[in-house]
């Protein structure tokens, strides 16, 4: 495999085709209340009392019933989003992997395109990512149960009990970093089987296992370049920020430590001119790690085979590309 050629090509169309980066940011994201105690026939609190932790249970318990109806509106707000978020994801994530791999190609597309691929994928995608979520949830629950366990057995003082855990709950920690390392490479196969092979949720997690298996030593290896060339990147990035944002925070800290009503203008300055730059810079890593393993993929294949036409949505009309 040309290792180093997909670096290098997976950062020359990232850079090339800026829309990738729009795409990359989403293919991954009252009332109040304040307690004033007073006590008759007895001493006000000074500043070196203890706070009693002991009423914090009950103090939490009564906050929740006061603001019962706040708490549920945001639990649903935040639901919905988490949804809405979920969708958008599926949707961009299968644009991303069928623009790098047409733009690998070197046929014209464009956003508009891109979006209606992803849109025609959505579903498959959608429902390879619940399957995903299937599989490790069982893990979390027995590795979060075995942690709770060891925490009530700390507490009750059972040190018996508290190691057997401890060591239990080490070995199912271990068992479960190296499947979830399994179930990432399961998503960054799966995901483009699903796209660029036009195949559904069951099938396209079958593919991105029997691709791993075969060719196992190979995927290590993409591994291990993307994420020396991650590290890389993000030196580099952090690099450039740096530059950009000391001079904020030292503009920042001078106006506070002084008093100066000009803390809150360089904050929203700051703010205003920064976030997109980082989004930006994001953009742009997420793109160019996403187009590095669709690259990879098409160079894995078991059975190699003519490139799928899309038949979901219409061609791409002609003109330069995005």
């Amino acid at each position: 495999m040309p290792y180093w050629d997909m670096i290098t090509r997976s950062f020359a169309i990232a850079w090339r085709h800026k829309y990738l980066w729009l795409l990359a940011l989403f293919a991954g994201e009252g009332g109040g209340a304040s307690a004033n105690y007073s006590s008759s026939g007895q001493s006000n609190p000074t500043p070196g009392n203890v706070p009693n932790f002991a009423s914090l249970p009950q103090q939490v318990a009564d906050w929740f019933s006061h603001n019962l109806g706040v708490v549920v509106a945001v639990a649903v707000l935040i639901v919905l989003l988490s949804i809405a978020f979920f969708v958008l994801a599926a949707v961009c994530e299968g644009a991303l992997v069928r623009a790098s791999a047409e733009h690998d190609h070197e046929r014209p597309f464009g956003l508009r395109t891109a979006w209606q691929c992803g849109v025609a994928t959505m579903g498959a995608i959608i429902r390879f990512r619940l399957l995903l979520i299937a599989l490790g949830l069982p893990v979390f629950i027995v590795l979060f149960g075995l942690v709770a366990g060891l925490v009530l057995a700390i507490l009750n003082r059972n040190t018996g009990l508290a190691i057997a855990l401890g060591g239990l709950a080490l070995l199912v920690f271990l068992a479960a970093f190296v499947f979830a390392i399994y179930l990432s490479f399961l998503d960054r196969l799966g995901i483009r089987a699903a796209v660029l092979e036009v195949l559904g949720a069951r099938a396209a997690l079958v593919r991105g296992h029997r691709l791993l298996v075969k060719r196992l030593g190979r995927v290590l290896l993409v591994w291990l370049l993307s994420i020396a060339t991650s590290i890389v990147v993000g030196i580099c990035a952090a690099i450039v920020l740096a530059i950009l944002v000391l001079p904020a925070i030292f503009l920042g800290v001078s106006a506070y430590t002084s008093g100066s009503g000009l803390f809150w203008l360089v904050l929203v300055v700051a703010v205003v001119i920064l976030l997109p730059i980082v989004l930006v810079v994001e953009g742009f890593i997420v793109a160019q790690s996403s187009t590095y393993w669709t690259l990879a993929f098409r160079r894995l294949e078991i059975d190699p085979a003519p490139f799928y036409a899309y038949q979901q949505v219409p061609a791409p009309s002609p003109g330069p590309a995005t």
